[in-house]
């Protein structure tokens, strides 16, 4: 605990000091709209509430929290498992994740890291958690040739994104962590036991009841 909380001061400090490192991020909402568009997809104007909802219980469960707190956490967890040699440990907070697809690529250097970390911290500071959000479900890919939200609940469910159940929403959230190797087309079984596991999430969080959960977790995949 003590490395810990040591390790979250450095990671704070560390991340002030990258700001002035890193290169902006005004153009990150173009960046966004030309890679969808490439794809043949769709910009949704705002994130699906229950998408949304339900990648935040799964992936990062403080991305609402004031702008740098989740950054300086997500780092603080990266140099915790290098340092303590628990390797299995992730670190990669919402605001990262769209930085590495943005901007940086997929390598897992402790330079690139870094270089994630300043950049969400940017992310964070002039853009709104909900444009975040939208930039994220925009930009993602979500298995089966399916580019951005719009695209995936169009290919999957034949709806608009903000008409997707919970099951659906579910599926979806889950399916940004590995799309191809859960593609509920191709590996129905994996893709059901992750989308699960995000309802599992969702309970814990309290954004369904028990009771509910059960309901959404017996639905079908598709």
């Amino acid at each position: 605990m003590i490395l810990l909380v040591a390790v979250l001061a450095m990671s704070v400090a560390i991340g002030v000091g990258l700001l002035a490192a890193v290169p902006g991020v005004g153009n990150a909402p173009a960046r966004v709209r030309a890679e969808v568009l490439s794809h043949g997809g769709q910009l949704a104007a705002t994130a699906p509430a229950k998408v949304g909802d339900a990648l935040i219980a799964i992936e990062d469960q403080a991305f609402r929290s004031p702008p740098g707190v989740d950054i300086a956490y997500g780092a603080a967890r990266y140099l915790y498992a290098r340092l303590s040699g628990h390797t299995g440990q992730g670190g990669s907070t919402l605001a990262q994740q769209l930085a590495k697809r943005l901007y940086t690529g997929p390598s897992r250097s402790p330079f690139t890291i870094a270089e994630q970390v300043g950049l969400a911290f940017k992310l964070e500071l002039e853009y709104s958690h909900e444009q975040i959000l939208t930039m994220y479900l925009n930009d993602a890919y979500f298995g089966d040739g399916a580019y951005g939200i719009t695209q995936a609940s169009t290919r999957y469910f034949h709806r608009s994104p903000a008409s997707l159940d919970w099951a659906q929403a579910s599926l979806l959230a889950g399916l940004v962590q590995a799309p191809s190797a859960l593609d509920p087309i191709v590996h129905p079984h994996l893709a059901l036991v992750r989308r699960n596991a995000v309802v599992a999430q969702l309970r814990a969080t309290g954004e369904l009841s028990p009771a509910a959960a059960r309901r959404v977790a017996a639905q079908p995949l598709l």
